[in-house]
């Protein structure tokens, strides 16, 4: 499945809706635990933009219901398109896929809690800024890192900007999402080829 094909049936999902290396031992984990709540071990860079300190996220939970925050997103667009006054003569225009506008750009205007992770290799970027599509924006990106640290990563910067965070487990996914007011994020991230982790960021400017 190409970057491009993912987003778009993501963002399709988002709108209509109103994992990775072989175990590790018991030991490795908790020397894991540790490096991630003090620090020690972990990527200057990653620790510097998530201001010093990483937070743990929880532990995820088996689910097979729908992404977390993704009925958040997708009543967000439905509430837009309600209040567009063009919305009941033309219902097409509650699909977010029709106005999706792919390039690197993007990237750049993500909500900043939910930027690329630092030093993730960018693979595709889309968004818009077309009603009721509430300003959506999409990164996928590839990094190094484990699927834990990508999401512990993204917990720490969705708590500290006031965003409430849930995280699933599905079919091999993990899926971190929730919701600050209005604005709404997904992070789901999943093993990749050459011990590489698959990342997908959506979230809305609020």
């Amino acid at each position: 499945m190409t970057a491009s094909f993912r987003i778009s049936c993501l963002v399709s999902a988002l709108a209509m809706l109103t994992a990775c290396d072989s175990p590790t031992e018991t030991g490795n984990l908790a020397a894991l635990d540790a490096m991630l709540t003090n620090g020690a071990g972990v990527d200057p860079e990653v620790l510097a933009a998530a201001g010093g300190r990483i937070e743990k996220a929880p532990a995820a939970i088996a689910s097979k219901d729908a992404a977390p925050g993704a009925a958040t997103l997708g009543a967000l667009a439905g509430q837009q398109a309600a209040q567009d006054n063009g919305a009941s003569q033309n219902p097409g225009r509650g699909d977010c896929t029709r106005s999706i506008k792919y390039g690197s750009q993007w990237a750049e205007r993500m909500p900043e809690p939910f930027r690329l992770y630092p030093r993730g290799t960018l693979t595709e970027a889309a968004g818009t800024d077309k009603a009721p599509c509430n300003k959506l924006r999409v990164i996928s990106f590839t990094t190094p890192a484990s699927i834990d640290q990508v999401m512990d990563y993204y917990y720490t910067q969705a708590k500290r900007a006031g965003y409430d965070a849930e995280h699933l487990l599905s079919d091999g996914e993990h899926q971190l999402g929730g919701t600050r007011g209005e604005a709404a994020y997904v992070v789901f991230a999943r093993a990749g080829k050459s011990a590489a982790t698959e990342v997908d960021v959506i979230a809305n400017v609020n």
